[in-house]
């Protein structure tokens, strides 16, 4: 074959060449491999040797035209045509040996290529799974190098904890003492508080009997002197009135009482307008004795808080506080401007500390017609390792009392923010109001009592 148009498939072993064309010697046209001997077997520009013994070699389509024309063939006549015969049965059978061979070669050509394509697959699935294999190694090489840096890390970051711990605990014990010895203060502090308290109390009740007793006196003895004032001037002023035509000298003794009538009236006056100041120094008294006493519960309870600091109950961030005799502490709020304060609760286990303040008859611009109330972040225990600034939401909500399941009751709820830069901090009320029109309606007050629960929902 005079030439080939080749196509190459790599390989990590070998390199394998496939010739899909070839060219013919004779005509120079070419053919693939399935027809390529089969051309070879017809092909007209193959040359071949004259049978009539000349010695001339001449192609296949010119080998008819020359056997007419032969100088051989007038002596040969008579005896090839014998031959004649039986070369062309000769060559009819080797046609039909030619086309039996041809296609069990065409048959074995497709066998192989059918091998040479399911080969090739082959190599190629090979080399796929051969760089499976390695990409997976690498893999496991690089996850492995994880795993150790990963398993150091943690190892690192054990320690690191555990030392952590240790410096958290030293510092929890000595917050403790510190707290502790703080109470002490704090309870002496109260403990004086409360002597002094009930000492200026005592002198506030002395005094406050001593005015009731004098004004009670003063009030008899003006009574009194008025009585018999008005009963003097009675009797005098109809005893003017018998004797004016006798004496003009009773007219000017007239003006005179005249004038201490009006003197009289005015000490009256007076002595009404002292009452009434006494009064009202009395309704001031009692009103800073009740706030004294305000402040000494808020000191207790502050103690109490001090003390449930180290240990919250509540750290699920839900709490319900019943709040009994509603219309008392109503009462108590619109005369004493009373505070009331929730149990204290964490929003999660060693998180803020909270609680609820509630002012029942209101404060500044809402006072008189609704509840106020704010949620409060205090100074807890473990604020140096909580994240600040802290940001809360909750829902707060007075709870409908018709229903004992919670799916069928209609509760008022009220979204709440809550905000603080850091735990040393003074927080700003962030107050929200609740009408008491509400308030009072029958499913919210049932047996003059009302139940508000809080819930935290998430930090922000």
């Amino acid at each position: 074959m005079n030439g080939t148009l080749p196509s190459r498939s790599n390989d990590s072993s070998s390199t394998i060449t496939k010739y899909e064309k070839s060219s013919c010697l004779f005509c120079n046209d070419w053919f693939d491999s399935q027809t390529f001997t089969e051309h070879l077997i017809h092909c007209g520009q193959v040359l071949e040797q004259c049978p009539n013994t000349c010695k001339v070699f001449l192609p296949r389509l010119r080998m008819r035209a020359h056997l007419k024309e032969c100088p051989h063939a007038k002596y040969r006549s008579s005896s090839c045509e014998n031959l004649d015969e039986m070369a062309e049965q000769r060559i009819q059978t080797l046609e039909n040996d030619i086309n039996t061979l041809r296609n069990v070669l065409n048959e074995e050509i497709r066998q192989r290529l059918h091998l040479i394509t399911d080969l090739g697959n082959v190599r190629k699935q090979n080399q796929l799974q051969d760089e499976m294999s390695h990409s997976v190694q690498e893999s496991l090489k690089h996850l492995q190098n994880r795993l150790n840096e990963e398993n150091t890390q943690r190892c690192y970051e054990v320690e690191q904890c555990q030392q952590d711990f240790r410096y958290c605990h030293d510092i929890v014990q000595t917050l403790k003492t510190e707290l502790q010895h703080e109470i002490d203060d704090l309870e002496k502090h109260i403990n004086r508080v409360s002597l002094e308290a009930a000492r200026h109390q005592n002198l506030l009740n002395d005094n406050i009997l001593q005015l009731e007793d004098t004004v009670l006196a003063h009030e008899r003895n003006n009574r009194d002197k008025f009585i018999e004032l008005e009963n003097y001037l009675q009797t005098f002023n109809d005893d003017i009135k018998s004797k004016l035509h006798v004496n003009a000298d009773y007219n000017a003794k007239y003006a005179t009482l005249g004038l201490e009538i009006k003197s009289m009236k005015h000490i009256v006056c007076e002595t009404e307008e002292r009452c009434d100041k006494l009064e009202a120094l009395f309704t001031e008294i009692d009103r800073n004795l009740h706030h004294t006493m305000q402040l000494v519960a808020d000191m207790e309870n502050y103690l109490s808080t001090q003390q449930r600091l180290t240990s919250i109950v509540n750290t699920r961030g839900h709490l319900i506080w019943h709040i009994k005799d509603f219309s008392k502490k109503l009462d108590e709020s619109k005369k004493y401007d009373t505070i009331l304060h929730s149990a204290m609760f964490s929003n999660k286990p060693y998180g803020y500390a909270l609680r609820l303040d509630i002012y029942l008859n209101g404060k500044g611009n809402w006072k008189g017609r609704n509840m106020l109330a704010c949620l409060n972040v205090l100074p807890g225990e473990y604020d140096a390792l909580l994240t600040w600034p802290c940001r809360l939401q909750a829902n707060i909500l007075i709870r409908d009392q018709r229903y004992a399941s919670q799916s069928e009751s209609d509760d008022y709820i009220k979204l709440v923010n809550v905000r603080k830069k850091s735990d040393d901090y003074i927080q700003t009320n962030q107050f929200f109001y609740i009408p008491h029109k509400i308030l009072t309606q029958a499913q919210y007050l049932k047996n003059d009592s009302i139940y508000v629960e809080v819930r935290i929902l998430k930090t922000q």
